[in-house]
């Protein structure tokens, strides 16, 4: 799996989530997503959030300028979204202490649990497939528990190809794995808070990850090439 080449080191790590700040995007997407971020630890409160008056409409916002509302892709309107997160909200307290970077392992399956019911339940897109909107969203909510994902960086990383379902359940056992991946990854690598800088989109650690991949993905092959090769070097001196 390419994300495989993306995390097999913190040196390789680092270096495609370094990447990702240089080439991608930051315009107002990114303006509004940190503004969510900031929030977060500004409060460390999901229901506070949830509560307040501009925090639903940011996210929303947010996914709009994330292309969730363009093309074949069709969010439900903004009363319906603030509605559903709001009737959800025990649930996401419940989730909301947990993070990536923590012991986890035992929990998993009633994280899991949560989740799912979140996934197929929470009311974000209209158009059929929901992995993409869905994840975004319970990443805006979740931050250092949850990482955003997309057809195009994503489902190239872990499968190779664009992986499809319109079903719901069907579409949360790709998040699952996904999911219990980043987790695997996040031990893997020991990433700690002390790794998220906060600079541009380097929010948090299930963000590293996908930004590791995003990269990864902008690399050309000669640089990537030449990376692997350099620390070939550096392992037989």
């Amino acid at each position: 799996m390419i994300v495989d080449l993306a995390t097999i080191s913190r040196e390789h790590f680092f270096f495609f989530v370094n990447k990702c700040n240089d080439v991608y995007r930051s315009g107002h997407d990114l303006s509004l997503y940190r503004d969510i971020i900031a929030m977060h630890r500004e409060y460390s409160d999901i229901e506070k959030l949830i509560d307040s008056k501009i925090f639903i409409p940011t996210l929303y916002r947010t996914l709009v300028e994330w292309d969730m509302n363009k093309r074949a892709a069709k969010m439900t309107s903004l009363e319906t979204f603030k509605k559903s997160i709001e009737f959800w909200k025990d649930s996401l307290i419940r989730l909301y202490r947990y993070k990536l970077h923590d012991d986890i392992a035992s929990e998993l399956h009633n994280i899991n649990i949560t989740l799912e019911k979140l996934f197929c339940n929470i009311k974000v897109m209209e158009s059929k497939r929901r992995i993409v909107g869905v994840s975004k969203t319970l990443h805006f909510l979740l931050p250092d528990l949850v990482m955003p994902m997309d057809s195009k960086y994503t489902m190239t990383a872990f499968y190779g190809y664009n992986k499809y379902s319109g079903d719901a359940k069907d579409e949360y056992k790709v998040f699952q794995e996904i999911f219990e991946l980043s987790y695997e990854i996040t031990m893997r690598l020991d990433l700690t808070p002390d790794d998220v800088d906060g600079i541009l989109w380097k929010t948090s650690i299930p963000k590293l990850i996908d930004n590791a991949i995003i990269g990864f993905l902008n690399c050309d092959k000669d640089e990537v090439l030449s990376l692997f090769k350099t620390a070939d070097n550096k392992s037989l001196q």
